[in-house]
């Protein structure tokens, strides 16, 4: 017999009032400081919000593994309607096969969770926020897609260093970034191609959908 799922418990979360976000993410530095830095800039004027960044269970990343923190999040707290649990993960071709990804988008709509995929990583997300991408050229965004490891950076973290002046993956520099929270939105539902898609197969991010519910954008 398994064990009883208890309460969700944190000192500043009341269930009465706080809406529960959920959110696990393959890489626990970039994509926690940028969230937890968004909630902190732009609190939400209607509902609260208490988002829990959810810490790796193992030294694996895989969109696998991201898929089985929330599971065991699930199994082990009691949850109400309105809560959500996100699975924030990147494509990384290099890596994961577009069937692994396809099967874990399919596996997320089974179990009622939520999926903000970045194609080909998290920085895609961070460069909406400071370059329109439709000012590159078909072959630089092909490069961007690809996104080639030189040195210890990817092709997107070299871009967003010529931009920035700087780029800490550890650290981000969040003062690049969130003044322009609207702006990324808005550029990345522009490259949107199929409104129905579970995943962008293309140069594109969906974290938007989960930045919007974030700040209260419909």
């Amino acid at each position: 017999m398994g064990r009883e799922r208890r309460e969700f418990k944190r000192p500043s979360f009341k269930r009465d009032v706080n809406k529960l976000f959920v959110i696990a993410t393959e890489g626990q530095k970039t994509e926690k400081v940028y969230f937890e830095g968004l909630i902190s800039e732009n609190p939400h004027p209607k509902t609260k919000i208490y988002m829990e960044i959810l810490p790796k269970l193992d030294s694996k990343s895989s969109p696998s593994a991201v898929l089985r923190m929330l599971d065991s999040f699930r199994k082990e707290f009691l949850l109400r309607n309105g809560d959500e649990l996100w699975m924030v993960i990147d494509r990384d071709k290099q890596s994961w096969q577009v069937s692994e990804i396809s099967e874990i988008a399919q596996m997320v709509s089974q179990k009622k969770y939520y999926l903000a995929l970045s194609n080909p990583a998290f920085e895609v997300w961070l460069l909406l926020h400071v370059k329109d991408v439709n000012e590159y050229s078909p072959a630089e965004i092909q490069e961007l897609f690809a996104n080639s490891r030189t040195g210890s950076r990817t092709r997107l973290e070299r871009e967003l260093v010529r931009i920035c002046g700087s780029y800490n993956k550890i650290k981000p520099n969040l003062g690049h970034f969130l003044p322009n929270v609207r702006t990324a939105i808005s550029r990345a539902e522009i490259l949107v191609r199929d409104p129905s898609e579970r995943w962008p197969d293309y140069f594109g991010t969906h974290v938007f959908k989960l930045v919007k519910k974030l700040i209260n954008i419909n």
